[in-house]
């Protein structure tokens, strides 16, 4: 797995699979104003997300990020976190992506017991699922399409590479602080610290105004910092975290990838 798709999923990029950016947003700087409040204690079920992609002033994907349920999964009450992208129709003609991505989390511990990947990318297909046994530290992976089992170990209350946002939406936070969490990538381990840098306030055109802090993921693997590409991510200062603003630079071929909120949906209330 390359390395930028640790923090890709963590910001949402590897669902879009590369492009960059000229996105109509704004980053007001006015540090002193704003307060990084406490996050909210659990999972907002219901909540959706709907993001864009841009690359060189044009849409290319869109992506969302819901908390679709509590359900169970081997045996334990989880969230599951669903994560969806699409390609826009222009580009599905060069390079169609659709993707499915799920993370099952254990709503008392915060760690997922079960991931699961559907993807289309180009030529590229992935039907597959791993289940987490915490207690035992191991893995469990298998390939819906070839049938391909392996069984590997993993670190205490490891993370997925969705899961992690979540997890880290649960965190205090401030500025010049680290939130750290061990991510598992293609039986990989990494330590990934999201770095916050600064707050300022974010406005999206035509989708609204957030106080905001600045959050850098870094994967750590064995002791050095592993990225082909810098990337940050804005999530608001209130208690729901909301993820706003990524980017991405320096993507090998690619450049700047920016993929801004659109959409904010609490589908449990509307259903009431």
């Amino acid at each position: 797995m390359e390395l930028r798709k640790i923090a890709v999923l963590f910001l949402l990029i590897s669902l879009i699979s590369g492009c960059g950016v000229a996105a109509k947003y704004r980053i007001v700087t006015r540090d002193e104003d704003v307060e990084i409040m406490l996050p909210m204690k659990e999972l907002r079920v219901g909540e959706r997300f709907t993001y864009k992609a841009e690359w060189l002033g044009l849409d290319v994907g869109i992506a969302t990020l819901s908390v679709k349920e509590i359900t169970e999964r081997n045996g334990r009450k989880v969230y599951h976190i669903l994560a969806t992208a699409q390609s826009t129709p222009i580009i599905s003609k060069i390079y169609k992506v659709e993707d499915e991505i799920s993370t099952y989390i254990d709503v008392e511990g915060l760690y997922p017991v079960r991931f699961e990947k559907k993807q289309r990318e180009g030529g590229y297909r992935s039907d597959e699922y791993t289940d987490f046994d915490h207690k035992k530290g191991t893995a469990f992976y298998f390939s819906r399409l070839n049938h391909t089992k392996k069984e590997y170990n993993i670190p205490k209350k490891v993370q997925d590479t969705l899961s992690c946002l979540y997890y880290f939406r649960l965190q205090d936070a401030d500025v010049g602080k680290s939130i750290f969490a061990n991510v598992i990538a293609d039986e990989k381990n990494y330590l990934l610290e999201a770095k916050i840098h600064k707050k300022g306030v974010i406005r999206i055109k035509g989708v609204g105004e957030w106080e905001a802090f600045m959050v850098e993921p870094l994967p750590w693997f064995q002791g050095k910092i592993k990225r082909k590409a810098k990337a940050t991510m804005w999530l608001s200062a209130d208690e729901k975290r909301i993820p706003l603003l990524m980017v991405t630079r320096g993507i090998p071929f690619v450049g700047t990838v920016t993929i801004t909120l659109q959409k904010i949906e609490d589908l449990d209330s509307e259903s009431q």
